[in-house]
């Protein structure tokens, strides 16, 4: 059982009830207390502070942001390293214990780049999107923008030796992907990724030009003519530089000359002729017509 001394709350060594420190205050201030007994209220207080000091949280003399920096850098480190199985929950342990640091918004655009890097191109998407609408203002916009474009290209169909071409197969990613980068190119002109963002659309253009020639010569063998013409019409007018006027032209030509259009199809070889005058199309079309 504690002893009760008379004059004082009974307490522990770090209650909140009257500290050994008090009893300083108590001996000095009370007439008739011995120096002697005073001197022991001194180090009873003394071992009272120290004592419950060494319990405290090592972070607890860190700042707000301090701390937040702090995690933020550690799960760094992981990100760096490509370990996004360790990165990833730190970002979000980040954004929902920091909410209102600057880093919360770093952490949640790093989750994004964990999406990507992990070639999860759809939840990515989703992920540089909702930062976008969250934080529309951010310096990160553009970066987030880009990125968006950049996971839509990355789903656009290629070339494996037991699928067929890239270009026969659905085209829907290159299309979205082609939009984004054109809305990225007008929104940022002078941002360093630009050039980047260039290069992604030839590459697009090129490969949804294939597809339309493609088409255009399933029907143009199977004798369904105009169908062939809307999709050369396509082709020459949306892909510029495809690489495939020439022989858009001379198969525009023969579709004209098909359904007995003589003068679509000399407007055709015409174009052919002045524009691509040393190209085999050019001379075919010359003879054809």
């Amino acid at each position: 059982m504690m002893r009760v001394v008379p004059g004082r709350l009974p307490t522990d060594k770090c209650s909140p009830g009257i500290s050994p420190a008090a009893d300083l205050v108590f001996a000095l201030v009370m007439p008739g207390i011995p120096q002697v007994s005073a001197i022991s209220a001194i180090a009873c207080g003394l071992v009272w502070v120290t004592g419950c000091g060494g319990s405290q949280d090592p972070s607890a003399g860190r700042s707000y942001t301090d701390q937040a920096q702090a995690a933020y850098e550690a799960a760094m480190d992981d990100f760096r390293d490509d370990d996004c199985l360790e990165a990833e929950p730190a970002f979000r342990s980040i954004r929902r214990k920091y909410a209102y640091s600057r880093f919360a918004a770093l952490a949640e655009l790093r989750v994004a780049d964990c999406h990507f890097m992990e070639e999860q191109f759809s939840e990515a998407i989703g992920a540089y999107r909702q930062f976008i609408r969250n934080r529309p203002s951010h310096a990160e916009i553009p970066y987030a923008r880009f990125r968006v474009a950049q996971s839509f290209f990355e789903q656009i169909p290629s070339d494996w030796f037991l699928s067929p071409p890239a270009h026969e197969k659905d085209q829907g990613s290159t299309r979205d992907a082609l939009k984004q980068l054109r809305r990225f190119i007008l929104d940022y002109p002078d941002d360093p990724r630009t050039a980047d963002a260039n290069r992604m659309v030839q590459e697009a253009m090129s490969l949804l030009g294939q597809h339309e020639f493609y088409v255009a010569k399933y029907y143009y063998k199977r004798d369904h003519y105009r169908a062939a013409i809307g999709r050369l019409h396509t082709l020459l007018a949306a892909y510029p530089g495809s690489g495939l006027e020439p022989e858009a032209l001379l198969m525009l030509v023969r579709s004209f000359l098909e359904i007995d259009d003589r003068e679509r199809a000399k407007d055709a070889r015409d174009r052919l002729v002045t524009e691509y005058p040393d190209s085999d199309e050019a001379r075919a079309a010359a003879r054809e017509l």
